[in-house]
């Protein structure tokens, strides 16, 4: 095998190194933290901290209500009572009736509001909350199959690290450092000719350079300067 064909192997082993620890990453990342459930749990978190502030709101009309209404019945009762037969009296205890009766309406029209707005505070919650239930159950399906692919990942990036460093032995270092050294700059160190053309750069490369290239020499590229590989 030419310097030249080692040198492409050793390019496509570590662009499939690369691959796998890109891939390894984002799994662990997945892994780690689900970002979709993130989101949802802290939606999730907003709106039942606001259904408890309606039930509170709600429970606190409830209570005034309760408390106008025993008030009422107990104006009423001295009101029918027989206990107060003052003229005066009697005038003040109906006018004080009126007064919590219309305070009472207003506390109930004020009541059925917040009961509206518990009732949609805690579909909103409810709905919100079965998201976040669905979200969990399909990472956790799918925690298995992310295990298996930083496995698989895992055990590739080991194998290809091994077929990497034996490449690089046997290529030796001045090769290699002219490889890394193209690779820096140019992004893509060895290059196929196809039908006469570097793949590289597309412009045609003379008889003379590709047929040195095939003879298994180290050639570059006079306009991109990338070593040639021919097959």
């Amino acid at each position: 095998m030419s310097v030249a064909s080692r040198l492409y192997q050793l390019q496509t082993t570590e662009q499939r190194l690369k691959e796998q620890k890109q891939l390894l990453k984002g799994v662990i990342t997945r892994l780690e933290r689900n970002d979709e459930l993130t989101s949802a749990q802290s939606e999730l978190a907003g709106l039942q901290a606001l259904r408890d502030d309606k039930r509170k709101a709600q429970r606190q009309l409830e209570w005034e209500v309760e408390e106008l209404t025993g008030k009422i019945r107990g104006v009423n009762d001295q009101l029918y009572g027989g206990s107060v037969r003052n003229p005066k009296e009697l005038v003040n205890l109906e006018q004080e009736i009126k007064s919590l009766k219309r305070h009472l309406g207003d506390k109930e029209g004020l009541l059925l509001e917040a009961m509206d707005a518990t009732e949609t505070a805690e579909e909103e919650a409810n709905r919100v909350g079965a998201d976040v239930a669905r979200i969990e159950a399909a990472w956790d399906e799918e925690k298995p199959q992310l295990q298996q692919v930083k496995s698989d990942a895992q055990a590739a990036i080991e194998q290809l690290v091994q077929a990497r460093d034996s490449l690089r032995a046997e290529i030796g270092p001045a090769n290699t450092a002219l490889y890394d050294s193209i690779l820096r700059t140019k992004g893509l160190a060895v290059v196929k000719v196809e039908q006469g053309r570097c793949k590289g750069c597309n412009i045609t490369v003379p008889s003379g350079q590709w047929q040195t290239a095939r003879g298994g020499e180290v050639v570059m590229c006079g306009s991109c300067g990338r070593i040639l590989f021919v097959e």
